[in-house]
C-alpha cells in the first residue's frame, strides 16, 4: 500500500473538498434545526369600525353602544379608531 503525500496538490484538494462538504451539510442540518425551534411571532391585527362590525355582524349603533362598554385596545392614528383583534374577540 502507497503512502499518501499531503504535499500533493490533487490530494489536498480532495481532502479540503471533503472538509468543506462535511461543514456545508453539518450548517444546513443546523440551520434546518434553528428554523424549526423558533416561535412563530404573532402578529398584532388592528380593524377599523367597519372591519369590527363586519367581525362581529352587528349594526353600527351596537358596535358604538359595544366601544363604550368593552375594554378593546384602541390605537389612533389620524384622527381614525383602530382596534386590536383579539381583545374585540375576547369580550365576545
Amino acid at each position: 500500500m502507497s503512502e499518501i503525500s499531503l504535499s500533493n496538490p490533487i490530494v489536498m484538494k480532495m481532502i479540503l473538498r471533503r472538509i468543506e462538504l462535511a461543514l456545508q451539510k453539518y450548517f444546513e442540518s443546523r440551520e434546518k434545526q434553528m428554523i424549526q425551534e423558533q416561535a412563530p411571532v404573532p402578529q398584532e391585527e388592528w380593524l377599523d369600525n367597519l372591519q369590527v362590525i363586519d367581525l362581529l355582524r352587528i349594526s353600527p349603533r351596537s358596535f358604538y353602544r359595544l366601544v363604550k362598554v368593552s375594554n378593546w385596545k384602541v390605537k389612533q392614528i389620524g384622527g381614525r379608531k383602530y382596534y386590536l383583534k383579539s381583545s374585540v374577540l375576547e369580550s365576545q
